[in-house]
């Protein structure tokens, strides 16, 4: 063999060794179009879907579990077909004269972290409705009432459910029932949540009720997303199987501790992620863990300010003044060091932040304490990374 072939040899090994064939498929901010491991759930949602299958309304619901369990990703895989079922239909009433079916209503999936306010709601409705998005730019609430009631076009209902409610900073089951209630037509709603029923202060006509993932359930997960996203033998199947006993039935948090040891892997020039490399990622997701797509639905300057926080060191996290001062000098952050300071007492009390007392210390007013993300930091940052000026 010369040596340019020897070169080349080498070239190709490297490339079919690559370890991260891609991100996206193992992050837990991504959903696939056909979640695993949730075939007794999907058919429960089934069974209170099902009078859309014969053109009528299905009845309110509420599907509710810990972080983790998969709600998103079963909900919205679900409205996005039987959305995709509607439309179909739809068009069909307009290329032909005969009505051979029922026609199944309009499903519309909305995701309350990106729609924090009534009229955000309504426009994520109406755009639910359209094949295109509608402009929103300096259109009143009125207006977009008004444009969905001409979308539906006397159409008997829509089913809109609405995911992630409950949390600091999006809508709860009753203000969402009033909004949909308050539109011309029928609007019947499935809401998305943590909480149990009980605990809102409207009834759901049905409950679906999703628990953590079992042990071999979350291995199969894990299994199914790093084949696609990992290069093969990238994790040997203990390693799963020890990963899915630490995360204890949360997806999020297996999903995220196998990212960022694939970051600490790829870092350190791995084709396969090593213990010490998912040792890392484990120890960079806290617990408990604050879901990657609360923090990733904050304005942008809030992000800012913590993908300046998750680069400091220990000591300048020793408390939020001194926190305050390093990333009021961070790069790209152009705001005082009193909004920063209010920000980061903010993202404390919404539980993106854990503010933990120093000990020993005296002083008057509030206590000095130490600054520490509870959302995983080897992740977010590789995502802040990817997405500076969003």
């Amino acid at each position: 063999m010369n040596f340019e072939e020897r070169i080349i040899r080498r070239l190709r090994r490297n490339r079919s060794r690559q370890l991260v064939r891609d991100y996206a498929a193992f992050s837990p901010v991504s959903h696939p179009s056909e979640p695993v491991s949730r075939e007794a759930a999907l058919e429960r949602l089934l069974d209170t879907l099902q009078p859309a299958f014969s053109g009528e309304l299905p009845p309110s619901a509420y599907v509710w579990g810990p972080k983790g369990a998969g709600k998103t990703a079963l909900v919205k895989a679900t409205f996005d077909v039987l959305a995709g079922v509607s439309r179909e239909q739809h068009r069909g009433i307009h290329t032909t004269t005969r009505t051979e079916r029922p026609q199944t209503p309009p499903f519309v999936y909305v995701d309350a972290r990106e729609a924090d306010s009534e009229f955000s709601l309504l426009a994520a409705v109406l755009n639910g409705l359209l094949e295109r998005p509608a402009p929103t730019q300096g259109v009143s609430t009125g207006r977009i009432r008004e444009q969905i009631s001409q979308v539906i076009d006397g159409r008997d209902g829509v089913v809109v459910a609405v995911d992630h409610l409950g949390e600091p900073r999006t809508h709860e089951l009753s203000s969402v029932a009033e909004t949909l209630s308050s539109l011309e037509g029928t609007f019947v709603w499935v809401g998305v949540g943590r909480d149990p029923p009980g605990s809102h202060s409207i009834d759901p006509d049905q409950v679906v009720e999703m628990s953590a993932y079992r042990r071999h359930a979350l291995v199969d997960i894990l299994s199914e997303r790093t084949s696609v996203g990992l290069s093969r033998d990238a994790l040997t199947h203990e390693q799963l199987r020890e990963l899915a006993v630490w995360a204890d039935g949360d997806a999020h948090d297996a999903l995220a501790a196998v990212f960022g040891g694939a970051v600490v892997a790829e870092q350190n020039g791995h084709d396969t992620i090593l213990p010490s490399d998912l040792d890392a990622g484990i120890g960079a997701v806290p617990r408990p863990c604050v879901a990657l797509g609360r923090v990733l639905a904050l304005p942008t300057n809030w992000q800012h300010v913590l993908a300046g926080l998750v680069e400091l060191s220990p000591d300048d996290r020793m408390s939020v003044t001194s926190a305050t001062a390093a990333i009021a000098t961070t790069s790209g952050i152009d705001l005082s060091e009193g909004t920063i300071r209010r920000m980061l007492y903010e993202l404390a009390e919404e539980g993106i932040l854990d503010r933990q007392p120093v000990d020993g210390a005296g002083s008057r007013g509030r206590p000095p304490s130490r600054i520490e993300p509870l959302f995983p930091t080897l992740l977010f940052r590789e995502l802040s990374r990817e997405r500076p000026d969003e």
